[in-house]
């Protein structure tokens, strides 16, 4: 919460004490520092975002990848749009927080691919999709978020939904396709 409101540049160790109500004998048993407690909040932070397009992704009881994806991020995208501290912390703060933080980062976009990389499942020629696929996809996708979030405009993220389709489909798929799973996106929140 803290970070937040404030910035992780410009939270301290005092005012994560003062708003947790913990002294700071306790915070120090359970921390190292204001970066130890960061990475902690973040990897819950991640791990809720991962939990949130996992159901997403397996609420289509369908086959079809495409809605499968769609219901994965729209869900992702409705927790963020509820949470502003979790897109805050997990988007914004999360990218300039130190080296521990990106390790974090890097150890939980991996854990997305695997949603993505399925669309090698459903392809006739998946050996010609790159290898890094689905990592370009999971950047693109947390710019678009980063961008909203940072501007405080998280709110806004579900509308982003018929785009990111697009941008996940369109590898695997090609543009027609890409664009008929766009257009076949509704904006819901």
């Amino acid at each position: 919460q803290v970070v937040a409101e404030q910035g992780l540049a410009e939270t301290t160790v005092a005012d994560i004490i003062a708003t947790a109500g913990v002294s700071r004998a306790t915070f120090y048993e359970q921390f190292d520092d204001k970066e130890d407690c960061f990475v902690a909040a973040y990897a819950s932070v991640m791990e809720r975002m991962l939990a949130f397009v996992a159901e997403g992704f397996a609420s289509d009881d369908s086959d079809d990848w495409i809605e499968r994806l769609r219901g994965g991020i729209r869900s992702l995208l409705r927790y963020l749009a509820r949470n502003p501290v979790a897109v805050r912390v997990g988007i914004v703060e999360g990218f300039g927080a130190g080296p521990r933080a990106r390790e974090r980062y890097q150890r939980a976009v991996s854990a997305f691919f695997p949603f993505l990389d399925a669309g090698r499942e459903v392809i006739d020629h998946p050996e010609r999709v790159p290898g890094e696929t689905a990592r370009v996809i999971v950047g693109g996708i947390s710019a678009l978020i980063f961008n909203e979030a940072a501007t405080g405009s998280a709110k806004r993220l579900p509308e982003l939904l018929p785009e990111m389709i697009y941008l996940a489909v369109v590898p695997f798929m090609g543009h027609e396709t890409a664009m008929k799973a766009m257009l076949g996106t509704g904006v819901q929140a």
